[in-house]
């Protein structure tokens, strides 16, 4: 619902593409460097206790946006501002959070449980967009961020009432420093990691951008409003979940090859979205855009967390999270600023046939992907 209610906030403020791709860049600045530090803390500290300090966090920014566009004070450097704090908790709580899931139920059902997962985040994505668009065009943006800011207590809720038995952490002291060169090390030393990573950073940078701009393709494409940026969102919720799903019924052989699939497909229909002009066309089309990616998502994310040895755990998922949220807000600023020129379907459909061929020079250069169980 903020991300909905915030990018479209900007647009209302700014009537500007790069600038809804640069409160998205802001938001990444923070990132990098607190991402790769975030993989060594949470590989030496409780997970579940770093997830609820910054949940804390995530609630008081969300709510202090909620109180400024309410007063009606609400300014472009305000949500810059928040961005940048929501991407600096963000940062520090995302590696833990993914790690987590292992905590839980450990690696022999770890497939399952990020499909799972991916599933409960898509059905967030279902409810959360059809509501913010409604509530967007009925009472405005300050509902909606409202409304995410009360629903952080149950989740914080829900983390205290979980109980895990203790786990061993490193000895010695923590040396950032070594500790992080030694987690880019091994990442880079073992293979199968260093090629999921590649496909992570190839589709997030290519084919994620199309969020950013559904706003300007609900409002200046399709000539809708923000009911109908709603339901294109709601559409690729489902699709995700469908895709989700659908990951968590493969066989373990064929992770790997389904992956390759999905990282073609994901900018193929996604072509066929910027061509466009019917929104009851785009709702089908965003629909299977949605799935393509969930599965590329879900498949890198499983398979990285199943190749890790535990020791680096942390790490390795902090520079799958900084590449997937850094490549996709970078590629979200470099589309917006295209846009501005050439027009969003030519600029998001440039993007997406250079993901295709990615996708498929992939397929030819990395053999070991397909092979990946």
């Amino acid at each position: 619902m903020q991300i909905v209610a915030q990018q479209w906030l900007v647009y209302r403020l700014t009537d500007s593409p790069l600038m809804i791709g640069l409160v998205n860049l802001v938001g990444l600045l923070p990132v990098v460097p607190i991402s790769l530090l975030a993989g060594v803390i949470s590989d030496r500290f409780p997970r579940r206790k770093l997830i609820i300090v910054t949940e804390i966090v995530l609630t008081a920014q969300t709510l202090a946006l909620a109180l400024l566009t309410a007063l009606g004070i609400v300014q472009v450097w305000h949500i810059i501002a928040l961005s940048f704090v929501l991407g600096a908790a963000s940062a520090l709580e995302q590696p833990a959070r993914l790690a987590f899931v292992a905590d839980t139920v450990g690696k022999e059902d770890l497939s399952n449980a990020v499909a799972l997962n991916s599933s409960a985040y898509n059905v967030a994505r279902i409810l959360g967009p059809a509501i913010a668009g409604l509530l967007v065009a009925w009472i405005g943006e300050a509902g909606c961020f409202l409304i995410n800011g009360a629903t952080y207590l149950p989740v914080i809720l829900t983390l205290l009432a979980i109980e895990l038995p203790a786990q061993a952490r490193p000895r010695g002291p923590m040396r950032l420093g070594g500790d992080l060169m030694s987690g880019l090390r091994y990442t880079w030393d073992t293979r199968a990691i260093r090629s999921l990573l590649l496909i992570v950073a190839l589709s997030s940078f290519l084919t994620l951008p199309y969020m950013v701009l559904m706003p300007v393709f609900a409002g200046d494409v399709l000539d809708a409003g923000p009911d109908a940026y709603g339901f294109l969102l709601t559409a690729v919720g489902i699709g995700a979940i469908g895709g989700a799903l659908m990951v968590a019924n493969l066989r373990s052989g064929r992770r790997g090859r389904w992956l390759n699939v999905a990282n073609v497909l994901g900018p193929a229909f996604l072509l066929l979205f910027c061509l466009s002009r019917s929104f009851i066309v785009s709702l089908g089309v965003v629909f299977f855009v949605g799935a393509a990616n969930a599965m590329r998502q879900t498949l890198a994310n499983s398979l990285l967390q199943i190749k890790a040895a535990e020791e680096y755990h942390g790490r390795v998922m902090s520079l799958f999270n900084l590449i997937f949220n850094g490549m996709s807000r970078a590629g979200g600023l470099a589309v917006g600023a295209a846009a501005e020129f050439t027009g969003a379907p030519w600029a998001l459909g440039a993007s997406a046939a250079a993901s295709l061929l990615m996708g498929l020079a992939i397929i030819w250069r990395l053999p070991e992907v397909d092979r990946l169980a």
